[in-house]
Formats: C-alpha cells, structure tokens, sequence
C-alpha cells in the first residue's frame, strides 16, 4: 500500500451504495454525488458494490403486461418480507441502458423496485428491508429512500431539505416526504450531508442531535484529459458545436427549475443591455414553466438578435468546454443542498456569480460575487459588473482558485474516513 494511501480502517470495509440515481438516462447532481462516493470509498480500501433497482429486460417485459394493480400488489407486498437481491456480477457486460459500471464498485446487485415504494408507506413507516446478502458492513443510501439493509450501519446522505424549507418549488407529496425523512432522522446509524447550510436545516427541522449528522461537503473529480484541452482547444470545439465564441458568453446550467431561478436570470440578463447571449444548459425541471416565460416572450418577439440560447442537453465534455470558455458562471438559485456549478467554476478559473444567502454563500465564500436571488435588478446589476470588469473577474478567478481546494478529493477523503469512523 503507498504512503500517500488514506485508508479507513485496519480492516477492509464492505459498503453497499445505492444505485438509484446512477441508472438514470441523464445525469444528476445526485449521481454524480454517488459516483465520486463510490471512487472515493474504494480509494478508502473499502470494497464497495452497487444496488440497482431494475429488473432484467426480459423479466420487465413479463410485468409490464401485466395488469396495473397486479403489479402494485406485488410492490406492495414485498414490505412485509426483506428483499433478496440477485448477484449480477463484476465485469462490463453491465454496460447496458440502465445499468452502468461505475468506478470503484467490485460487484452489482439488482432487487427490483427496491426503492419504489407506494407514497402512502411512508406514513406507515413502512421501510423496505433488504436481506444482508452481500455481508456489508454497512449501506449508504445516497438519496433518501425508504429502504434499510438488515444486520448492517445504515447512512443516509440527505443533499437537502428542498421540499420542506420551500414547498412552492417542487411536486413531491409533503406528507410523505416528511414521514420519510422523520423516520431517517430516527433510525439511521449516521446522517450525512454537503454543507453547514443543510446540515443546520436538518437540525432545525427534526432535532436530529449532532453527532449523528455528519457534513462531508463532496468532491469535483473532472477527467484528465478535459482539464489537457488547451484553451484554443476549448474555444475550436464549442464555436463549431454551437457557434459560440469564447468569452463571449455567460452560462448558466442546471436543471429548468423553480429553486434554480432560472426565470429571474433570464429576465435580468434581458434587462441588462449585455451585448452578449446568457446560455442556458438544463433539462426540462418540474414547474419549468413559470421558469421559461421570459425565455419564449423572447423567442416569440419579432426581430433582434438571440440574447438567450437554450441547450437542453450537452455532453459532460461540451458542458466542461463551455464552463471554461465562458465569460462567467451565473449561478443565483435560491436554495441548493451544495451546488456543483458553483466548485466546477472555481476548479476552471471561470467567474462565478451567484447568490448571498445559504449553501451558495457557504460554498462560494469570498470567490464569487454575491446578488440577491429575489431581485431582478439586483441579478442584472451584477451581471454587468461581472461583464464589465476586468479587475474584477481576475480577483475572482485567484479566489476561486484557492477556494476549490477545500473540495478536493483528497480533503474529501479525508472527511469521509471521518464520517465512518462515527459508526466504527
């Protein structure tokens, strides 16, 4: 074993993570979340294997035919027995649509619809029990979800409180998400979180004491050979991908959501005179609409240039390329559990503006310049600031350098063997 190697304890460690959001057609925060734990407890020298909740092609088409309430019977009825799940193996042939290989991970489990629970479970505080088949010493779950693995540590990583802190901004069912996370908060073995902000709401909201909750911020792990792309590189790619210049733009990206405030942004930037597009990088998000109105009064107004451009979708090496050659990261959502644009634009020397209050604020510290979400004008004042000045986005850039550091994988390592360490 190297030196340099941290490592979690004398013994070697078998973790269990969830792989629910990891299955997922695009990308999320979230899996991004579980995938840099998943690198970063195997460079721990833990050995960690992957739970999906799928079920094979062939035994999904058998169910899918199916009548509806036959198969939520059947969903239903597996919270009264623990799951087992099935070993699907080690190697590549899991390079399939739903079920990716992920670095790190040793082995892959599948135990259909594991975490697909009926809402209404929840209130019962129902879990659904999972049998220890794997001898883990413990599960991470990366997403609250109503699921516990028998005779093992159970940790669950709760990113935010969004639902409960602002309601308005998302579809899910209240009541159940709160009988979900109240039952978390009282059983599980550790809580983790990614930031003072969250873990602060999650002590307000359910008295959970402190030395069960546990902030370990996460990581940005960006592949080497992006970060070799020279700058001249960057600027050929993007102008040929979507015509764009460099540093002729501002860029936003996350999913087209309430918390994200997407609306505002683009109004402010419609106001601000800015003689250059503001690029939105996102998928379609829940309630998106109210978020997109500026954005297709625009669209629909006659004449003029294009001031807003749209990319619903772009490789994770095109959104690389366009953080770097962006004149700025415009980033003021109202609430985030952490914020990866946030890190991503300090870790490339690009800009960043985002906003003055919670995680945001936390996160960016002194290397961004800090708007008031719920203000337009105040959104479009820093933007022309940011634009407008030089000086300004050179501070910024040497700050954001600096500031990164405390999210590397190293001082994130180092704060998850702490993690574990509280459950032995």
């Amino acid at each position: 074993m190297m030196a340099d190697r941290q490592t979690m304890a004398s013994r070697e460690k078998r973790i269990l993570v969830d792989g629910k959001n990891i299955a997922l057609p695009q990308g999320t925060g979230v899996a991004t979340y579980a995938r840099s734990l998943c690198r970063n407890l195997a460079m721990l020298d833990a050995d960690v294997q992957l739970l999906y909740g799928h079920r094979s092609p062939a035994a999904l088409a058998w169910h899918q035919k199916r009548p509806a309430f036959l198969r939520y019977a059947e969903r239903l009825g597996k919270l009264a027995f623990a799951i087992v799940p099935t070993d699907i193996g080690t190697e590549t042939p899991l390079q399939t649509s739903d079920l990716r290989q992920v670095d790190g991970v040793s082995r892959y489990w599948r135990a259909p619809y594991v975490f697909d629970r009926p809402s209404f479970s929840f209130t019962w505080h129902r879990f659904q029990a999972i049998r220890n088949v794997m001898n883990a010493d413990a599960a991470h779950w990366t997403y609250p979800v109503p699921t516990r693995l028998n005779g093992a540590a159970n940790i669950y990583t709760l990113h935010d409180l969004v639902p409960l802190k602002l309601p308005e901004t998302t579809l899910d069912n209240k009541r159940a998400y709160h009988a979900m996370i109240r039952k978390i908060t009282q059983t599980a073995d550790l809580i983790v979180t990614v930031s003072e902000q969250s873990k602060a709401d999650i002590h307000d909201l359910f008295d959970v004491p402190d030395e069960r909750v546990v902030n370990t911020y996460q990581d940005v792990d960006i592949p080497a050979e992006l970060l070799a792309e020279t700058m001249d590189q960057v600027a050929g790619m993007i102008a040929a991908d979507f015509q764009l210049e460099a540093g002729r733009f501002l860029l936003f990206y996350g999913a087209i959501e309430p918390k994200k405030n997407v609306g505002r942004l683009i109004e402010a930037h419609l106001s601000s005179g800015l003689d250059m597009p503001l690029v939105i990088v996102g998928k379609d998000g829940w309630l998106m609409e109210n978020e997109l109105r500026a954005y297709n009064q625009h669209l629909a107004a006659p004449g003029g240039s294009l001031r807003v451009i749209r990319l619903p979708y772009v490789t994770r090496a095109q959104l690389v390329r366009l953080t770097r050659a962006a004149l700025a990261v415009t980033f003021p959502s109202i609430y985030e559990g952490f914020g990866l644009p946030l890190v991503e634009a300090m870790l490339f020397g690009t800009p960043l503006l985002t906003s003055n209050i919670g995680a945001m604020r936390e996160i960016a510290g002194d290397a961004a310049l800090l708007v008031d979400p719920y203000d337009v004008a105040s959104i479009a004042k820093g933007l022309c600031r940011i634009a407008g000045e030089a000086s300004l986005r050179d501070e910024l850039v040497d700050a954001g350098r600096i500031r990164a550091e405390t999210f590397s994988s190293t001082a994130y390592r180092a704060r998850l063997r702490d993690a574990y360490a509280r459950i032995g």
